[in-house]
């Protein structure tokens, strides 16, 4: 069996331990997550928090692991997606070379240069999982990537 990359984007009921509970369910299968990403509406108490999680794993394990979190008493929905679905977007930020010039015209992103300093600059890329993590893969070829966060998303 081939892993394949999952992405969950859990609903949580956002209290202490959430991450905690749903992280140790990952490492308890001996799963290591890839990406991380959690966000809550502060000002709206009763809404439920997201926990987007990318990780390698079989489909069997992947739904072994879905089940499980979905049952965890502090989640209140689990979705699951392949890595390459169109309901997904790849954020990342880009630290590169300063000589870094970035094909405006690469397909299926977006870039936006956020700040510059004399040894180096930041770029936002955004687009389809697939599509941000090839251009990640040529800034690593050029030698041009200094450092890179990436996540995931679903829209």
């Amino acid at each position: 069996m081939v892993d394949e990359r999952w992405v969950f984007v859990i609903k949580v009921h956002d209290r202490p331990g959430a991450l905690t509970a749903i992280a140790s369910v990952f490492s308890s299968r001996g799963v290591s997550l890839d990406t991380t990403l959690g966000s809550s509406a502060p000002d709206m108490p009763d809404t439920p928090g997201t926990i987007i999680l990318s990780f390698r794993a079989t489909e069997r394990k992947k739904e072994t692991l879905l089940r499980t979190v979905a049952r965890l008493q502090q989640v209140v929905q689990v979705e699951a997606y392949p890595y390459g679905s169109r309901e997904l977007r790849c954020i990342a930020i880009a630290r590169v070379a300063p000589e870094e010039k970035m094909e405006a015209s690469a397909k299926g992103i977006q870039t936006e240069i956020i700040s510059e300093r004399g040894d180096s600059k930041t770029m936002l890329i955004t687009g389809s999982t697939q599509a941000v993590d090839k251009v990640v893969a040529t800034l690593r070829e050029r030698g041009t990537l200094l450092d890179v966060v990436m996540t995931v998303m679903a829209v």
